[in-house]
């Protein structure tokens, strides 16, 4: 029989008016391929992540073992089979990430308080999945020699608040041979959405396993399972979500000619040229931990590009973003329409050098100078408003964080950045056209207008290869479906109905943005191609 070895999930996405707090767990330092399950910790530990706590219990029995709870790992192993293998999830990896966690039957989360859960993702383990699809010495090959047995494998998810189990459940299946057709049969490979706000308020989320395959001791198929990106409330872009090593940039991505960097509810677009003079980043943003603070030093240095002057990012944290003129951010209103709160911008290190002293490019600043950005909202492809804020005025050059109120810009769906000076010459601005910002916020629009507008939208499958549906309950009409790419543009206008299917197989790989528009409301999702 021809197993289906991946699920296409469907992916729920409910409009709502919270922006997201997802736990992602790359707050954790693990080097490559390793895990932490408590080993070395007390007995009865835990880790958090987000606004999630993650109990673990580790015997110092036989030798030691973990035995209940969580761990979290990086293992990528999804070929070996067997016990030694347990801490690798069967997608390879963390959902568009390197780190997940792995529970165990009966595993726990706690929330910090009360909060409606929106979901997570969730996918077998490796151990598991290999276990299933072959069989082993504790248990049967799914299907069984003929392929007809009905086995299954699902995880039961139940919320708890104040020690009461709430009425109602959700069950999500690893693996399902229950079809009468044994080519539908399938064991979960891919990161699938599960969406858990039927659930409602909760403070614990239970985890519990049923599988087909009982013995006379109890279940034999093993009882673990992958989960990531936990999500419940409120964002803010700092960039702290992104690892590099310490004093280094990163601003080519895998080779790739662009990418975008994604940090709170926003995606940093940039772009990397290759050509025969060499490589070089040649537009948008560059995430960094530069260090050096030698503002002293009246030698410029192209080198001093990606160091903001303040020598960190706001409040001494790690991380910053360098920008270039003309970025631009695109803002996710995939769960709800936002509007600008502000950001935090300061020189770079090389900007600020180059006016205090001069360079063979452009000149030393005096009191009539000038430099600055102007930040401009966008929305629907229409300017909102927008905002400048001086980097160099009056013979002062910007050298902390300084913030900058983007209220104003009201309700967006992307932003620009773009520099001038006074220092100009025959083929433009002289002065180096880079600065830095950090904690670029957007909240969630709220009030009752914006409630009377908002329509629930279902998207599936979610990735997609060729095609999605989209069904919308809500709609008596018609509506208009456009996608944008994560730089702002259009790629795909549709006019659909209650219940549409929309043809996505001419784009390229990557996450796209989904708008709905109608006249009984407006809705907002998003769309992995692969």
């Amino acid at each position: 029989m021809k197993k289906q070895l991946f699920l296409f999930s469907f992916l729920t996405i409910s409009v709502c008016l919270h922006a997201q707090f997802v736990s992602n767990f790359e707050s954790f330092s693990l080097t490559p391929n390793s895990v932490l399950n408590g080993t070395g910790k007390t007995i009865a530990s835990n880790f958090a992540s987000g606004d999630f706590t993650f109990p673990i219990s580790y015997s110092t029995s036989f030798g030691g073992f973990w035995s209940s709870g969580w761990a979290y790992s990086t293992i990528k192993n999804d070929t070996q089979a067997g016990f030694g293998n347990m801490y690798a999830s069967y997608a390879n990896g963390g959902y568009n990430s390197d780190k997940y966690a792995i529970g165990q039957n009966n595993a726990i989360i706690k929330l910090a308080t009360n909060d409606t859960v929106k979901g997570l993702y969730v996918t077998n383990t490796t151990y598991a999945a290999l276990s299933m699809l072959n069989g082993d010495a504790f248990s049967k090959k799914f299907g069984g020699n003929t392929g007809n047995d009905s086995d299954y494998f699902y995880l039961v998810i139940r919320g708890y608040a104040n020690g009461n189990t709430i009425n109602d459940s959700v069950v999500f299946y690893l693996a399902d041979y229950r079809f009468a057709n044994n080519s539908q049969d399938y064991i979960v490979k891919n990161w699938a959405w599960v969406n858990l706000s039927t659930l409602g308020k909760v403070d614990s989320l239970h985890f519990s396993m049923v599988t087909s395959d009982v013995g006379q001791f109890g279940p034999n198929t093993p009882l673990f399972f992958a989960v990531d990106d936990i999500a419940t409330n409120a964002s803010t872009a700092d960039f702290e979500n992104l690892t590099i090593a310490a004093n280094k940039y990163w601003n080519k991505p895998n080779g790739k000619v662009f990418e975008n960097y994604i940090s709170g509810a926003a995606s940093f677009y940039s772009e990397f040229t290759t050509s025969a003079f060499g490589d070089y980043w040649s537009n948008g943003f560059a995430i960094s931990n530069h260090k050096d603070v030698s503002l002293d030093s009246n030698t410029v240095n192209y080198s001093k590009l990606y160091t903001a002057v303040t020598g960190s990012g706001v409040d001494t944290s790690s991380n910053y973003a360098i920008a270039q003129n003309n970025s631009k951010i695109i803002i996710d209103n995939t769960t709800s329409e936002k509007v600008a709160s502000g950001v935090y911008i300061t020189n770079s290190n090389y900007a600020y050098l180059s006016m205090k002293w001069g360079d063979g490019f452009a000149k030393q600043f005096t009191d009539t100078d000038f430099f600055k950005v102007k930040i401009i909202g966008y929305y629907g492809g229409n300017i909102t408003d927008s905002v400048f804020a001086y980097l160099a005025d009056s013979g002062k050059i910007l050298t902390q964080w300084k913030w900058v109120d983007l209220t104003r810009l009201g309700k967006i769906d992307s932003i620009e950045f773009s520099l001038s000076s006074s220092d100009n010459g025959l083929y433009g601005m002289n002065t180096p056209a880079f600065f830095a910002i950090d904690n670029f916020t957007v909240t969630p629009q709220t009030g009752l207008a914006n409630l009377a507008t908002v329509l629930d939208v279902e998207i599936y499958p979610n990735p997609a290869t060729t095609l999605f549906n989209i069904h919308l309950p809500q709609l008596l009409n018609t509506a208009q479906v456009t996608i944008f790419d994560l730089s702002g543009r259009v790629v795909v206008e549709q006019n659909v109905g209650k219940f549409s299917a929309i043809e996505i197989a001419h784009l390229p790989q990557g996450l796209y943005l989904v708008k709905v528009s109608s006249d009984e409301g407006n809705a907002f999702g998003r769309i992995i191609k692969q």
